[in-house]
Order: structure tokens, then C-alpha cells, then sequence
């Protein structure tokens, strides 16, 4: 019998190696296969997110330009603080756009260029001389110039709601002392290294070694590009290895001119509020308040010193740290011969000269940027606005606006004091706007309104009290009154069909008897204004504000007549246009025109007018609230008897405070109150009427303009007689032909004489 004979131990262990090796290598081709597949999502991702990156862009906002023309009423003072906002600095010698100096008689500027809605202007220098107070003339190369623009103020951006904001670059527009000077601190092999760089590594360990701090990075560029772009700030093992695999895969794919531009235009430079700073371009006017091809090699590298950490180099919160960084900078520069020893030596002598009073990004106006982003919702959604780049052109003047935010904080506080009402618990809305377009000039939603919160101009909807009176008055006079037309003025109750009879009263408890439409309009007379309204109807004033307003009125009862209907001042403004333009409808207006990021014009907004009230009507009421500030309520204003049409208004228990009114050029609204609609203890004159008070003080009135053809009579303000100044306290008021009016005794006035006079 055969034994068995067991199998040798090498057998077993040649069956074990080739099983081993069988199963590395189907790991390791699974493991190639996994790190392929891997590469190949990584190189379609990276590609495709890098060739379509659209940065989110916020549109850009701007002022209206000022035009600069002989007689305007601008000293020279004006117009330096003028330009010191627009980023422009004052210099013993011109260096170029952004800079202006001091000359006999007046200022040398040398404007930057810019892209108008109508023209793209070059930069070029201006001469402008000043006599006092007025721009006398404007010359460039010895040539006159009848009207210059200065380029808008960019007063706010719509950022996205992550917070990023930036202004892009072109590879043309990077200063090249940037861009070498980057790759100078930040990666000196960047021109030859394939995405990585270990020499790079090994180098800034021993410089950060030997200086005891961290002066330089191992990371190349486009490792920080791609930190910045796919990858959080989290210190793993497994996100370095990420990144190092995407660095190559850019490099692969792009050239060093694409990937140095987006660094430019992507890395983090600090932190605005709730705006996360971006790219160099942005930082530029954030830090130093003017364009990037304005900066000098001191402040370049300034900027590069906040890469390495923009908290811990804030040049506003650590000047010194920063100081000492960018000095360490410039020499740099200098070792590696992008600036000269003249350079060097200027530039560490100058101090950091960063600026808060940052124009290119600074959201100065969040009451104006409320209203127009809600022009603009119907035709742009909030991607468009936060990231495409446009450029829109606005009616806001920045010299109103500021005059006016100024005027609205200061007066509330002397308000407050004077009338020992609690600091701060005032607050106030007001709009400055064209009188003849509906143009916003200046829009503050606060007492404090550079505060980005609740916008009281658009939001607060608040009773109007007397400013609605001028509708009762004006359906009075196309039913066939005039200013002149006789009233009672005396107690009246009203019962309605349902709720409890209504007995107004006047703001004084006392009735005045028979009196003219002016008085009543120019004391603002409630139980007069009520019997009017009785006597016109109440369904047919209120279909006339409707037609005024484009919107019926939200209160049905008599109380309406009496201005217990609650408005935003923006909706007090549109009802008022009607007035102050001569009896059209001219919409509230913030937007002119918006441009793409290629400069094209996209949309331009026409004005929407049309005609509302006809001219012998919208006359007699404008002329009544002329009476109003000369004989009425207004009188009291030490302008009210320099061609100014004005209403004040009072809400119950004194809860609101209000002011419309319209000069030649400019309407204003005004209300002052308190959140929490609590009394103020103000009426419509000393309250909203100090604060355009105050506002008239600074910025003057162009007085209404009259028809010299018009029929005028001077009658009795307190009875509506015809009479002589000499002998009455008159007023006049426009009649029409053929109209009879009764006389005032011992005038020396005839009657045959009077219907004669006022006779075709």
C-alpha cells in the first residue's frame, strides 16, 4: 500500500505569493482605476467651473454727475470737498488722473476717464477758476469749455447674499508692479513651477525659521487660487492633498496669465461689515479710496502685506503690523529690481495712507438703494442685480442727499432737547425730488440715515392728516368754485349709515363763521374743509384721488376728509407731484438708465407723465398754498414769503408731524414721529417744517414762476372781499373772467369799477 506523500512547503508558499500578488494587483488596478476616475471628475470640475466662472459682480450704483459750468454756485472749497469724495487727492504737481492742485484763482484737475450713459470720456485736465462763491469759467488747453462732468459718485452696489463683493480686472488693467510684485512675495517660481512647488516649501520654512515669524508661504499662487475657489480653510491631510492635485490640474490646463488674473480678482482682502472684500480692484478703493492704476508702490504693497492675513495686517486696526509687513515688502521690490533705490526710499518714508471714506464701494445711501431696487424688481431678479456686473445711473445728488441726512439728525436733536422730548426717540422720513420730473434727488428713511434698516420713506405708512386737504379743495374748484367762494366754518355732525356720528372740531376748538376756500385752506379749517367735502360728496373727491394716485383710498368714511389716511412719504410725494409740476403725473423716479458689463445700454427709463389736473385749477391750488406758508399755517417760516407753495399736516393726538412742499425746481416731503406711535407733542409747523427750515437755510429756494397774464384779485384773506393792501390784509388769488365779487366798504373800491376791470 502506497503512502500519501504531503505537499511540500514551498508549494504552499508559491500558492501564497501568487495569490498575493494576484490580489495587490487587482487593488492596485482598482486603486488606479478609482485615482483615475477620481482625476478625471477633478480635471471636469475644476475646467469647467474655472472656464465658466462668472464672479458675482453686484451692479454698481451711481450718483448723478455733477456738471461743472460758468455762474454755477460752487466755491472753490466746494468743489475740493467735492473731489476729495470722489478719491481725488491734492498735490503740489499733477501725477496723473485722480489728482488735482491749487492754482491763482482756482484748481488744476486732471479728471480720470469714465463711461457716461451718452459718451466714454478721456481722461484730460481742466482748469476752473472761481469768483467768491461762483464757477466763473472752465478751460482745458487753453480752450474754454462751456460744461464739464465729473464722473458719479458710486454710492452703493447690490452685493449677494453671501456677501462678496469685487471689481473685476483685466489682465490690461493689473498695474504690472501687482503682478510681478505678487509673484515676487508669493511665489517667485510661479512662471516655471507646474503647480507646486518644493523648493518653494523648503525655502519659506527657512525664512519663516530664521525670522521667527511667518513672513512668506509655501503655497504657490495657484494653490491660494484654489483654496480660495473649491476648498474650505480646514488644516487636513486630505484637503492638502486636494489641493495640490487641483493646483496641478489647473496649471495643466490653463495659461499663467489666466491663472494670475483671477488671483487678482478672487483673493480675500478683508471683510466690510457684512461684505466679504475681493481681488485687488475692490481693495483698492476700499483701502485707499481711488483705482487701482492711481496707486503708488507704497500702497501696493500695502495691499500684498493683507494677503498673508487680513485680520491680522487690517491696516486700520493694526497700522503698525502692516507697517512693518509692507516695508519688509518694499524691500523685496527692491532686491528683486521692480523699484528703484529713489523708490524705495520715498515710499518708506510715506506713512500707510489708507482711507476710510471708501466712495467705490461705500453703501451710503441704503434709504435711496431701497427704492431703486424696487424700480428695478419688475425687470431684473436679484441674480441680475447681485451678479452680472450692471452699471446703473441713478437721480440721487450726493450734495442734497448729504444736506439733507445732515439737517434731518441735527434738527431732531435740538427738537429734542428744547422740547425735553427723550433722545432718540424721534425719528423722521424725508425726500428731496425734482418738482417738474418726480425725480429722487435725496431720500433719508432715519434720523440716522446711513443705517441700513427699516426705510421709513418707503415703509412707514402713517396718517397724513391736513395733507390731504389740497384733493377736497382742488374737487371743489373744478365743481365751479374758486378761492374766493365762501364756506362755513362751524360745528358739524356726521352720521353715518353704520358706526356712531363723527363731530370734527378745528385744531384750536374754535369756529371762525362764513369764510373764503383760501382761508379755510390756508388755516387749515377741518370743520370748513369737512362742510366742503359734504357739499362737493365724498364718493366723488375720493374718485379724484384715485385718479390722482393711480389707487383708490383705502379709508371709505369722512374721516378721510380729514387726512385719516395712511401714507409712506414716497406716496405723499406722488400725490404732491400732481401739484408742483403744473398738473401732471410724474411718478416717483430713482432709475435713468442701466448699462451691461460690456458698457451697452440696456435699459433706459423714459419719463412717465401725463396730464392730471388742467392748468386754471392746478393754478388756483398752487396759489392757495402759496397763502398757506405766507397767511396760514407756514407763516411762521422765515421763507414763507419767497415763492413757496407748502402744506403742513397733524395727525391725531400729535402723532405725526408732516411737510409737503414745491418751489420752482424741488419738492420736499417731510414727517417726523415715533416707531412706536406714541404722541410727539409736534404739529405739522414745529416739527417737519423746522427740519425744512433748516434744509432751506443751506440750499436756498428758486421762488414758483407765475404767468404775467394771469387774472389776479386782491382780496380780504379773513372774508374774501375784493380790497387794497392799504386797507385790508389781502391776499391774491387767480379769478376768472367775468367773475363778480363782492366789495369791501370803505376800500374806495366800486363795485361798477371792479366788474368793469375784471371784465372781457
Amino acid at each position: 500500500m502506497k503512502r500519501k506523500t504531503k505537499p511540500q512547503k514551498s508549494t504552499f508558499k508559491a500558492l501564497a505569493l501568487r495569490l498575493t500578488f494576484k490580489v495587490v494587483g487587482w487593488l492596485s488596478l482598482f486603486i488606479f482605476l478609482l485615482a483615475s476616475g477620481y482625476a478625471i471628475f477633478l480635471d471636469r470640475t475644476i475646467t469647467s467651473t474655472f472656464e465658466g466662472r462668472k464672479w458675482s459682480v453686484p451692479a454698481q450704483i451711481y450718483a448723478q454727475p455733477l456738471e461743472l459750468h460758468p455762474d454755477l454756485n460752487l466755491s472753490e472749497s466746494d468743489l475740493m470737498t467735492i473731489l476729495k469724495r470722489l478719491g481725488y487727492r491734492p498735490v503740489d504737481l499733477l501725477q496723473g488722473p485722480g489728482t488735482f492742485r491749487s492754482i491763482d484763482l482756482g484748481l488744476e484737475i486732471h479728471l480720470r476717464a469714465f463711461n457716461f450713459i451718452d459718451e466714454a470720456r478721456n481722461s484730460n485736465k481742466i482748469r476752473v477758476s472761481f469768483s467768491g462763491d461762483q464757477l466763473q469759467s472752465i478751460s482745458s488747453e487753453g480752450r474754454s469749455i462751456p460744461l464739464i462732468r465729473l464722473e458719479p459718485a458710486t454710492i452703493g452696489s447690490f452685493f449677494p447674499s453671501h456677501g462678496e463683493d469685487r471689481i473685476i480686472l483685466s489682465p490690461e488693467q493689473v498695474p504690472k508692479l501687482l503682478s510681478e510684485g505678487l509673484k515676487s512675495i508669493e511665489d517667485k517660481e510661479f512662471d516655471m513651477h507646474q503647480g507646486v512647488s518644493l523648493r518653494g516649501i523648503f525655502r519659506a520654512f527657512l525664512v519663516n525659521l530664521q525670522s521667527g515669524e511667518v513672513r512668506q508661504g509655501g503655497s504657490t499662487l495657484t494653490q491660494q487660487l484654489v483654496k480660495s475657489y473649491y476648498l474650505t480653510n480646514r488644516q487636513t491631510i486630505e484637503r492638502k492633498l486636494k489641493e495640490v492635485a487641483m493646483a496641478l490640474i489647473l496649471e495643466a490646463r490653463f495659461s499663467k496669465t489666466d491663472l494670475l488674473t483671477a488671483y487678482i480678482n478672487e483673493i480675500f482682502l478683508g471683510q466690510n461689515g457684512s461684505r466679504a472684500i475681493h481681488g485687488f480692484g475692490l481693495g483698492s478703493y476700499y483701502y485707499f479710496n481711488k483705482p487701482i492704476v492711481e496707486l503708488n508702490p507704497s500702497e501696493i504693497a500695502t495691499l500684498i502685506s493683507i494677503i498673508r492675513g487680513p485680520s491680522y495686517y487690517n491696516p486700520f486696526r493694526h497700522p503698525e503690523r502692516a507697517l512693518k509687513r509692507r516695508d519688509f515688502i518694499l524691500e523685496r521690490f527692491h532686491e528683486d529690481g521692480l523699484i528703484t533705490k529713489q523708490q524705495l526710499d520715498s515710499s518708506l518714508n510715506r506713512n500707510l495712507g489708507v482711507s476710510r471714506s471708501s466712495s467705490g464701494i461705500a453703501s451710503y445711501y441704503p434709504a435711496f438703494l431701497d427704492q431703486v431696487r424696487q424700480e428695478l424688481a419688475s425687470d431684473y431678479g436679484p441674480k441680475d442685480l447681485n451678479s452680472i456686473g450692471l452699471r446703473i445711473f441713478t437721480t440721487l445728488k450726493t450734495r442734497s442727499q448729504e444736506t439733507l441726512q445732515e439737517t434731518v439728525s441735527r434738527t431732531l436733536n435740538d427738537i429734542e432737547k428744547q422740547r425735553g422730548i427723550p433722545q432718540g426717540s424721534l425719528e423722521s422720513a424725508a425726500i428731496i425730488a425734482d418738482s417738474q420730473t418726480g425725480e429722487i434727488l435725496a431720500m433719508v428713511g432715519g434720523r440716522d440715515a446711513k443705517v441700513d434698516g427699516f426705510n421709513r420713506a418707503i415703509n412707514a405708512f402713517r396718517p397724513i392728516g391736513s395733507l390731504i386737504k389740497p384733493v377736497i379743495f382742488l374737487s371743489a374748484i373744478e365743481s365751479g368754485m374758486h378761492l374766493a367762494s365762501v364756506i362755513e366754518d362751524s360745528p358739524i355732525t356726521i352720521t353715518p349709515k353704520f358706526g356712531e356720528p363723527w363731530s370734527p372740531k378745528n385744531f384750536d376748538g374754535e369756529h371762525r363763521g362764513e369764510l373764503p376756500l383760501v382761508r379755510a385752506l390756508g388755516q387749515s379749517l377741518n370743520l370748513a374743509t369737512v362742510r366742503l367735502g359734504e357739499e362737493i360728496g365724498l364718493v366723488k373727491i375720493q374718485q379724484r384721488y384715485a385718479e390722482l394716485m393711480n389707487k383708490p383710498a383705502k379709508n371709505k368714511y369722512h374721516s378721510f376728509l380729514l387726512g385719516a389716511e395712511a401714507l409712506a412719504p414716497i406716496e405723499v410725494l406722488e400725490l404732491y407731484n400732481n401739484f408742483a409740476s403744473g398738473g401732471f403725473q410724474t411718478p416717483p423716479k430713482a432709475v435713468i438708465a442701466a448699462v451691461d458689463s460690456s458698457n451697452q445700454l440696456i435699459d433706459q427709463r423714459p419719463f412717465n407723465i401725463k396730464n392730471s389736473i388742467e392748468f386754471d385749477a392746478v393754478n388756483a391750488i398752487n396759489r392757495g398754498l402759496e397763502v398757506v406758508m405766507t397767511h396760514g399755517t407756514g407763516r411762521n417760516s422765515p421763507y414763507s414769503k419767497l415763492g413757496i407753495a407748502g402744506k403742513t399736516g397733524t395727525s391725531n393726538d400729535n402723532r405725526d408731524s408732516w411737510f409737503a412742499g414745491f418751489d420752482n425746481a424741488h419738492s420736499w416731503i417731510i414727517w417726523v414721529g415715533r416707531d412706536d406711535n406714541q404722541t410727539t407733542g409736534l404739529t405739522g409747523s414745529s416739527g417737519a417744517l423746522r427740519i425744512w427750515n433748516n434744509l432751506i437755510s443751506r440750499q436756498g429756494i428758486e421762488p414758483l414762476q407765475h404767468l404775467s397774464d394771469e387774472h389776479l384779485v386782491e382780496i380780504e384773506f379773513l372774508t374774501g372781499l375784493v380790497a387794497r393792501p392799504s386797507c385790508a390784509n389781502t391776499v391774491s388769488i387767480p379769478i376768472a373772467k367775468k367773475t363778480t365779487l363782492p366789495v369791501k366798504a370803505g376800500c374806495g373800491i366800486k363795485q361798477r369799477r371792479y366788474r368793469t376791470r375784471y371784465r372781457e
